[in-house]
């Protein structure tokens, strides 16, 4: 009975370690996969449907962008805006901080979700923006990475690749920490304040393959990669 009662507690101990340590594995190996589905996709567009041109000259509307990404990957089911919440949980998702009410699906212009369940939704930015000249972002591309199931927290399950002009790319990387609309200080914190805390953590995941910003402070690119 001591015996077992010795390892009860060392279950006790070690057990949930061992789930999270499994969960981020999971996450890194979903992320990494649907960062090469994105970055093949939105180079297989760019080339073959717009002749290689730069997305400032895509002479397309949002829902035919839209369209045009869930042809060029293995989409079960398209969801144009009004029908967002059918590729979509109908909640306000809650950020890293654990903020709610910081992201709604009727934000976005349109969704799909993948043949193995991710959920996809993208935002485009008017080409008049001024948001595009201080940012260089022309959109976003959210990934729920199981869908309509939980936690639905920004930095957890669910992140953000920006649409560049040439090109797709992670949000958070090293050169979005030197922005202040982009840095992970504000954007992937578990005590930030920022509306879209978390998203900022999706370059982090994917090169650094692990999620410490979960369990401490003063990570970055440089000098601190993962907690002591």
């Amino acid at each position: 009975m001591i015996t077992l009662g010795i390892i009860g507690v060392v279950a006790s101990i070690t057990l949930p370690s061992l789930i999270s340590d499994y969960k981020v594995k999971q996450t890194v190996t979903q992320l990494k996969k649907i960062n090469t589905t994105l970055q093949n996709m939105f180079t297989y567009t760019k080339i073959n449907d717009f002749a290689g041109a730069d997305f400032k000259d895509w002479d397309a509307s949002e829902e035919e962008i839209i369209n045009l990404f869930a042809k060029n990957m293995n989409t079960i089911k398209v969801c144009p805006k009004r029908l967002i919440t059918e590729c979509f949980p109908n909640i306000y998702y809650k950020n890293l901080a654990g903020d709610v009410n910081v992201l709604s699906p009727n934000t976005l212009d349109g969704g799909m979700i993948l043949n193995d369940g991710t959920s996809l939704g993208i935002t485009i930015i008017d080409k008049g923006s001024e948001h595009i000249e201080i940012t260089g972002d022309y959109g976003q591309i959210f990934v729920d990475l199981n869908g309509r199931k939980g936690p639905n927290i920004l930095g957890r399950d669910v992140f953000s690749f920006i649409i560049r002009n040439s090109n797709l790319t992670a949000r958070g990387t090293l050169r979005d920490g030197y922005s202040p609309y982009l840095n992970s200080s504000t954007y992937c914190s578990k005590t930030s304040g920022t509306g879209h805390n978390g998203l900022g953590c999706t370059a982090w995941v994917i090169y650094n393959e692990n999620m410490d910003y979960l369990k401490c402070e003063g990570l970055n690119w440089r000098t601190k990669l993962k907690c002591n």
